[in-house]
């Protein structure tokens, strides 16, 4: 639990700082753009200082939006943490139903949050699509499910998976014994 607190608390932390950083460098080139163009009655702006600024407004505002991603990403793991401590959910389906996304959304979304490190000890099997996740990784959930550790013989990843269980390679879909 304590690598997927760090790992949220950096996610949340870089995507605050990206969307301040955009945001402030934004509106400084803006206002700087506005001030040429005041300062610049005789026609000395150049074409170059336009492309320029626009170029640098253009980086902001990709700042911003990768930062909203980012913090939009930490809002929907506090989510899905919450569905699948207090209500019991580990069907995709049922999450997906509950938080008004599509089933692949939240498929897609749980395997690249398990990437990043959100979720620890966690996986999906693929056959019944429900998240496990064990060894009492989310808040008030008991240990019961033992976990065991595979290496994919597709691709040569590890991972790690609920013991007896089928599943599959989070990276190349091989199924896993």
């Amino acid at each position: 639990m304590k690598s997927s607190k760090v790992a949220v608390a950096i996610n949340s932390f870089a995507g605050s700082l990206l969307r301040i950083a955009g945001y402030s460098v934004g509106a400084i080139l803006i206002l700087a753009l506005i001030s040429g163009f005041a300062d610049a009655y005789d026609g000395s702006y150049t074409n170059e200082a336009l492309v320029l600024s626009g170029f640098l407004i253009a980086l902001c505002a990709v700042l911003v939006a990768i930062g909203t991603r980012i913090k939009r990403r930490v809002h929907r793991f506090r989510q899905y943490v919450s569905l699948m401590s207090s209500q019991k959910l580990t069907s995709i389906a049922d999450i997906a139903a509950r938080t008004s996304r599509s089933m692949d959304f939240v498929q897609k979304d749980l395997q690249k949050m398990i990437r990043k490190r959100f979720f620890v000890n966690a996986s999906i099997d693929m056959t019944t699509r429900k998240i496990i996740v064990c060894a009492s990784t989310l808040p008030g959930q008991g240990g019961s499910m033992e976990c065991e550790v595979f290496h994919c013989s597709g691709c040569g990843a590890a991972g790690t998976k609920a013991k007896g269980m089928l599943g599959h390679c989070d990276y190349c879909g091989s199924p896993i014994q």
